[in-house]
């Protein structure tokens, strides 16, 4: 375990000392701050027609809540690969890979520390824009309980996320090929439900299946299943277990 965290620690360090991490999360919370002060207006408006229309009755977290976190998941989506695509890549470009993969540590242990070293930056991010929503509940009056559910349901879609772009990562030596590769991975994953419809049968069911943008709807509307948390644990598990395997036949090799 001290390796891990020494790794992440590292990797936290090498992330903070250059501006990157400064301008993805300035980007973030920039995006943030627009999407949801925009959809606040559009409430406002709602609020002003409902007093002439007392048949509308709009609910704040589902006009203004859910779809900015439904935000959070797109803009996660292109910032992710931009943070996971240096992780092994530079270290193989730089020359540094070959110092961690002959010294006595697993492969297990850069990948996890590589991933605690990820996760911190991701969730630094996230939890700045969670101030928000928490104007909402400070100033206004909101579902709370379905908030704290969403936002959850935002780290898990994240964490797993990540150990996708960490296992991409782990395949080449160039950034570039890695964030873009990355980036493809998680727009197809994420959108891999679309011809459900068109489809029909067991195979659709299966896409909807796999489309994690279905398992954290559920999240969103503050209802916590279990079916949903396996599977983004699963996603979660499954991008660690590629990195390992990749690092480990690089170690053979």
């Amino acid at each position: 375990m001290r390796n891990v965290l020494t790794i992440a620690g590292k990797e936290v360090r090498s992330t903070f000392v250059t501006p990157t991490a400064y301008v993805i999360i300035a980007g973030f919370l920039l995006l943030s701050g627009f999407f949801f002060f925009t959809l606040l207006q559009q409430f406002n408006g709602l609020l002003a027609q409902a007093a002439m229309m007392p048949e509308l009755s709009p609910n704040l977290n589902e006009w203004v809540v859910i779809p900015f976190f439904q935000t959070l998941e797109v803009v996660l989506i292109f910032l992710i690969p931009i943070l996971t695509m240096r992780a092994v890549a530079e270290e193989r470009r730089s020359g540094t890979f070959e110092l961690l993969a002959t010294s006595p540590i697993s492969a297990n242990d850069i990948v996890l520390g590589k991933y605690l070293g990820l996760l911190v930056t991701v969730f630094v991010m996230l939890a700045l824009s969670f101030s928000f929503p928490l104007i909402l509940i400070v100033f206004a009056d909101p579902e709370v309980l379905p908030i704290w559910v969403g936002f959850f349901g935002i780290l898990l879609f994240a964490a797993a996320f990540v150990s996708m772009g960490l296992a991409v990562s782990c395949f080449t030596r160039s950034q570039t090929v890695a964030g873009v590769l990355s980036l493809v991975l998680l727009l197809v994953f994420y959108v891999i439900d679309a011809p459900a419809e068109k489809i029909g049968g067991p195979f659709a069911d299966v896409l909807r299946y796999i489309a994690p943008s279905n398992h954290i709807e559920t999240l969103l509307k503050g209802v916590v299943t279990g079916t949903d948390i396996v599977y983004f644990i699963s996603l979660l598990l499954f991008g660690l277990f590629v990195a390992n395997r990749t690092l480990d036949a690089e170690n053979w090799r």
